[in-house]
């Protein structure tokens, strides 16, 4: 009888520990903060982010790639002789084999402009050296959120001549829409895998081994229970 009270507890115990899990805030570093921002840009590009990403030409590394975390999912970005890609990683298991679920960019006329942005598309799109896109999953449309590009116009004329002296900068923000309140899944998930948001990984690990001990001893129990019937 004790190690059933102890198998249903555990079960109980599993389904509130998901309950409270999914009630942790995505970004631990609280809401609001401003992002560092280099060069002057209208804050109403910026509006409406619960949380942001934003690096520079110099952040990306020799193959002109800069990679992060946001919003639950790890990303890519890429620049590739003065176009721009991003997609978030798609793993199997907790392996990374290259596969991206790429995102489109939509300007602010709704025109899609693929998942290979140009300087001659950035270029037809800003107003005075920046220009926000609305970000789409290209598989499913799913909200991806927003990316900002912006330059110091008042030193480069168009997008393709910051970009040869290195100071454009960019700009990834995620609405409260899709971060405000993440299903339970994907949030596990990261627990699980010891990648939760901006949470440190003492923290992810204290938070997740319970949820590691209850499962092992499900196992050993369903294993033991079943032993008779071998």
């Amino acid at each position: 009888m004790a190690e059933q009270r102890t198998f249903v507890f555990s079960i109980v115990f599993i389904i509130l520990f998901a309950g409270i899990v999914s009630a942790i805030p995505t970004d631990l570093q609280g809401q609001g903060e401003e992002p560092d921002i280099v060069t002057p840009l209208n804050p109403a590009l910026i509006a409406g982010f619960e949380t942001t990403e934003n690096w520079s030409m110099v952040a990306l590394s020799a193959y002109d790639q800069y990679m992060y975390t946001l919003n639950l999912r790890d990303w890519l970005f890429s620049h590739v002789y003065g176009t721009l890609q991003l997609g978030a990683k798609v793993y199997t298991w907790i392996f990374w084999f290259g596969t991206l679920d790429s995102c489109e960019f939509i300007n602010t006329n709704g025109t899609s402009r693929g998942t290979v942005l140009s300087t001659a598309e950035i270029n037809a799109d800003a107003t005075e050296g920046a220009v926000r896109y609305e970000l789409r999953y290209l598989i499913d449309g799913a909200d991806a959120g927003g990316f900002i590009v912006y330059w110091n116009s008042t030193l480069y004329t168009s997008v393709g001549d910051a970009f040869t002296a290195d100071e454009v900068y960019f700009l990834h923000g995620v609405g409260l829409s899709s971060t405000a309140s993440p299903d339970a899944v994907s949030l596990l998930l990261g627990l699980l895998l010891m990648r939760l948001p901006d949470c440190p990984p003492l923290i992810n690990l204290i938070l997740a081994t319970p949820i590691y001990a209850c499962v092992i001893f499900l196992i050993w129990f369903i294993i033991k229970e079943s032993l008779p019937f071998v």
